[in-house]
């Protein structure tokens, strides 16, 4: 079988970083759950264009800027409003921000689905930039419609979202028991849950395994030091958990 390689570089890059990078731009390209494949591929452009953007305050918005967002573009101006914050100030995100835009600007699943490639997109981007290697290129836009698929048992609890119970027996196949908020924060889209934990899984350990693995060790990194950068990092980007 042809091996996958998503990257052209010098240094060596695991094969699961190849398929799983290589599957998240497909996945872009196709159709999502409430957006078109030609929007979301919109979204990874808008995402790119925010973090390549002059920085900006949080409180000026690129829809009131002038001549800064196309007139014709493909994407409401609430979405691109979204998305800029979400990639350059998700630190300052508080409820009433929310709340100005969801219900009535963005239904809470298009809002989701947003949430979950933004931080798809600024995992696998900053991952080419540290490396110095090309963004991730997208196919061209997959026809087809949104499959407009919605959970059962879906309400808000613990995130501003509603979210849907996840059972999930590989933390513990004996007795299996509902998710961390974590890991089901993006269940109101079930795509996007699985291609952001696809990803992560990929960089750092699978989910099945993180209570219970501190004695092995990890691609090149031990289960400490992976958990010393993930905190240092946390840190730095001021993360709530």
């Amino acid at each position: 079988m042809e091996l996958v390689q998503q990257y052209q570089g010098a240094l060596p890059i695991r094969q699961e970083i190849h398929e799983t990078h290589a599957a998240a731009a497909e996945h872009w390209a196709s159709p999502g759950t409430w957006w078109t494949a030609e929007e979301r591929v919109a979204i990874v452009a808008e995402v790119r264009r925010a973090w390549d953007a002059d920085p900006m305050p949080p409180w000026t918005t690129p829809s009131s800027v002038s001549g800064l967002i196309p007139a014709d573009h493909i994407l409401p101006s609430a979405a691109i409003d979204v998305i800029w914050r979400l990639t350059n100030h998700v630190t300052t995100l508080t409820h009433s921000w929310y709340e100005s835009y969801v219900p009535e600007r963005l239904s809470p699943a298009r809002y989701v689905e947003i949430v979950a490639m933004v931080a798809q997109i600024t995992l696998t981007d900053r991952f080419a930039d540290a490396l110095a290697l090309d963004r991730i290129a997208l196919p061209p836009a997959n026809a087809g419609n949104p499959s407009q698929a919605l959970p059962q048992n879906a309400e808000v609890s613990t995130h501003w979202v509603p979210t849907a119970p996840i059972v999930d027996g590989s933390w513990n196949p004996a007795t299996p028991s509902e998710v961390p908020n974590v890991r089901k924060a993006l269940s109101l889209v079930a795509a996007e849950r699985i291609m952001q934990w696809t990803l992560i899984d990929a960089h750092y350990v699978a989910g099945g395994a993180l209570a219970d693995d501190f004695g092995q060790d990890h691609w090149s990194l031990q289960r400490s030091q992976i958990e010393l950068l993930g905190t240092r990092t946390s840190i730095v980007n001021d993360c709530y958990y």
